[in-house]
């Protein structure tokens, strides 16, 4: 991989916005309105030197709630990708290790899935179960797994026929250890390039998903949440309640998509 100046400036970023999102209650002096306390005499305030992005229309700091929108993002998003890895490489290397009725009978679940759109599953699936951010990382990650147990699985079927996996093979190593000594260590690379860019579109749906009030509850510091919030002071001049926390989403997505694919072009 070459190392130029758009990837380092993706790495920086992401871990500034990481640290952010950890430091967030020691790196703001209005930790408990990021949190969600109102401070109503303070609201819709413009961006000044007290307050750098401005204020809700709860009077709550925006900077505060950015930095506590991100402690949400990241950690739902980091969910959903853990989550929908392990299963996806579970399933995927399974089907094409094992080959047959097997990975016939794992890769038709796999399409049922893959016929919704993620957002579309997710909004389904989270009106059964009620909105949260439980039901949000639970909903996103049986909407994402099917794309890893595809990408595994295809990897694995290209390996399988190489002379390594032969050699270990006539040597009476089991399927398991192939599996787990030869393919799957293999397979990791396209896997972690796919779930870098993962995890921004994963941020993307889960946005919207709060955005219609199906993620993360009030008063919880949610990105999309704060949008919705937001939205209905635009035209009145209040632009920073929901301009601020758009361009989150925006940098935050852009730089996971830009960092996978300077991965993906690295590995070419």
């Amino acid at each position: 991989m070459s190392f130029r100046p758009a990837i380092w400036l993706n790495i920086l970023f992401l871990a500034a916005l990481l640290v952010a999102a950890i430091g967030a209650p020691w790196l703001t002096p209005y930790a408990a309105e990021g949190a969600g306390t109102p401070n109503l005499p303070h609201k819709l305030l413009p961006p000044s030197w007290a307050h750098l992005l401005g204020t809700d229309e709860m009077g709550r700091d925006m900077l505060a709630r950015i930095l506590y929108g991100a402690r949400t993002s990241l950690l739902l998003a980091g969910l959903v990708i853990g989550g929908s890895v392990t299963l996806g490489v579970a399933v995927g290397l399974a089907a094409g290790a094992a080959g047959g009725w097997l990975d016939e009978f794992a890769m038709r679940i796999t399409d049922i899935f893959l016929a919704f759109p993620p957002l579309l599953f997710a909004i389904l699936l989270v009106s059964v179960l009620g909105g949260g951010f439980a039901s949000a990382v639970l909903a996103l990650g049986l909407a994402w797994w099917p794309l890893y147990a595809v990408l595994v699985r295809g990897q694995v079927v290209r390996l399988t026929g190489l002379p390594f996996v032969e050699a270990a093979r006539s040597i009476g190593a089991s399927p398991a250890r192939i599996a787990r000594r030869h393919l799957l260590p293999n397979a990791l690379g396209p896997l972690l390039v796919q779930a870098t860019v993962d995890v921004g579109a994963v941020i993307l749906v889960a946005s919207g998903l709060s955005f219609i009030g199906l993620g993360p509850q009030p008063p919880a510091a949610d990105w999309g949440l704060m949008i919705n919030s937001g939205r209905q002071f635009v035209l009145s001049g209040s632009w920073w309640v929901a301009g601020f926390p758009s361009l989150a989403i925006l940098l935050t997505a852009l730089a996971f998509a830009t960092l996978g694919d300077s991965l993906r072009g690295g590995r070419n």
